[in-house]
């Protein structure tokens, strides 16, 4: 590898046109792999074919971007053996490679046992006055990230979520309300870039409004563009205008910017509009294996061709990289070749050497995870007051889906109820007597994913509608906020949303039961109490 890494005006007639293409590829790194399949990428990048390399979990895993049948690994060394790799990959590179992570909530997100920090729906929650928070979290990620060797990170998500039943964003994104999204994602990424590490807006043009996964099949957004500039693209917008390096293009079509059907990765005029947009920096795709592209080409090197066509830079999660270099020089201009490696290797030059100074973060994983799980609380409608009734009256716990053992830990502690289970949520009433008037019920979904109601039966919402119609109850949530817009909202005289499951989250949940605070956090999407 390079000792110093050069200007692009000394190396742009030094290299090879054949080299200069193999930077555009970043193919899939897997941690969990065999020496063989090892061997093999290493054998790509020995040979000048690759520029960077994204990695994935396993091959096995939904993070191949598709479920699959096979069992995935566990192994909690996978941090280390992530940075291993890193490290072998690049002893084998000529040219230091760009690595990069799907890191949207941590590395957690593809590595056992590393910091994992709470969903963009959960972090949509933070009302202006601790908003802040987005960008230490941003410094905290980059730390975690670049420790690792990792330099970018493929997030935030800014996409606009205002489809409930949206399979592959949902809870992904900041939520249903474009400014706030655009204002969350410029925090988040301003602390990525002042520690030190790239960031990526996706998935352009907007992925939010879609009823279909992208990585199982091709989502049909009928929107004109005049649509799209009132919501998907205003966050897009926010983060241009705060100098994002990096803009995903998604795999979604929409007939009326493009008539011919294409995906937005491989539109021309979609990707034009980007560049209309006054991004100039480096677009990338979203994985090139993903099945919404199944149905235009069989062949990887063809694909690779098209995006390149289209205006991508990297093509991400690329295959048969040989052949589509072979193809690439064969059919696109050395110009249009020379603009996306400069767009590259300007991109490389920024971080090798790592000559500036990063900003350091001033607070471990688990005290930001501490305060963003208190300030993401939310509490709807007149629930203190609720609250404080139940605290001197008493109460019945009801758990429907999993059980929140830390939450009710907590509760224990200072207070003396009967618990009961109910995972189905099927026979809420049974066992709760007459004499318990005070109902608590948790409520932790089995999905985060909106997919048959979240792994719930929808029997439930009647059950809940009978029980309120006798009872006083509250709820706390612990999993995905869009399960309220299908809930009886009326028959809860309080409900808390604490949008996820970790113990920090239930733990400070029973802190906010117990009235230690009051819960600001403000839902990040909308509701309809009339349900």
């Amino acid at each position: 590898m390079m000792s110093e890494f050069p200007a692009y005006e000394s190396v742009k007639s030094q290299l090879h046109l054949r080299e200069k293409v193999g930077q555009l590829f970043m193919p899939a790194a897997f941690i969990n792999d065999t020496e063989a399949e090892i061997g093999k990428l290493e054998s790509l990048i020995e040979t000048g074919q690759v520029g960077g390399l994204c990695f994935f979990h396993s091959r096995a895993s939904a993070a191949t971007n598709f479920e699959g049948p096979k069992a995935i690994p566990y192994n909690e060394n996978s941090l280390s053996r992530l940075k291993q790799l890193i490290e072998r990959y690049q002893r084998a590179a000529r040219i230091p490679l760009l690595m990069a992570i799907d890191a949207e909530w941590g590395l957690a997100m593809r590595v056992e046992r590393a910091p994992q920090y709470p969903y963009a729906l959960t972090l949509g929650a933070l009302n202006h006055s601790w908003e802040h928070l987005l960008y230490d979290l941003g410094l905290r990620m980059a730390q975690d990230c670049r420790e690792i060797g990792i330099h970018l990170n493929l997030a935030p998500v800014v996409d606009t979520n205002t489809n409930p039943e949206n399979p592959v964003i949902g809870y992904r994104a900041f939520g249903s309300h474009p400014e706030a999204v655009g204002r969350k994602a410029s925090l988040l990424h301003q602390g990525l870039a002042d520690g030190g590490l790239l960031s990526c807006a996706k998935h352009f043009p907007g992925h939010g409004d879609t009823a279909v996964d992208s990585h199982l099949n091709l989502p049909v957004l009928h929107k004109s563009l005049s649509d799209l500039e009132q919501e998907e693209l205003l966050p897009f917008k926010a983060l241009i205008k705060a100098q994002v390096p990096l803009v995903m293009t998604g795999h979604l079509s929409l007939p009326q910017l493009d008539p011919s059907g294409l995906p937005a990765s491989l539109s021309q005029p979609i990707i034009g509009l980007l560049r209309d947009m006054e991004f100039e920096g480096t677009i990338i795709t979203d994985a090139l294996n993903m099945h919404a592209l199944k149905g235009i080409s069989s062949q990887a090197e063809s694909l690779n061709l098209q995006a390149v066509q289209a205006g991508n830079d990297i093509l991400c999660y690329a295959d048969r990289i040989p052949e589509s270099i072979s193809l690439i020089l064969k059919e696109l201009s050395e110009s249009r070749i020379e603009t996306s490696f400069k767009r590259v290797w300007d991109l490389k030059a920024r971080l090798f050497p790592t000559s500036a100074k990063s900003v350091l973060p001033n607070i471990s994983p688990n005290a930001l995870n501490q305060k963003l799980a208190q300030h993401c609380l939310c509490a709807l409608r007149d629930t203190e007051e609720v609250l404080a009734e139940f605290r001197k009256d008493g109460f019945t716990q009801v758990s429907v889906g999993q059980t929140p053992h830390e939450f009710i830990k907590k509760l224990q502690e200072a207070y003396d109820f009967e618990t009961h289970t109910c995972p189905s949520g099927v026979g809420l009433q049974k066992g709760l007597g007459t004499r318990a008037q005070n109902i608590l019920i948790t409520l932790w979904p089995p999905y985060m994913k909106p997919k048959d109601f979240f792994g719930l039966p929808s029997t439930l919402i009647a059950e809940l509608r009978a029980l309120g119609a006798q009872k006083n109850l509250v709820l706390y949530l612990f999993g995905n906020p869009y399960i309220l817009k299908k809930l009886p909202l009326n028959s809860f005289g309080g409900i808390v949303c604490a949008s996820q499951p970790q113990s920090v989250f239930q733990e400070v949940a029973g802190q906010h039961f117990s009235g230690y605070f009051k819960a600001t956090g403000e839902l990040p999407i909308d509701l309809d109490y009339d349900n």
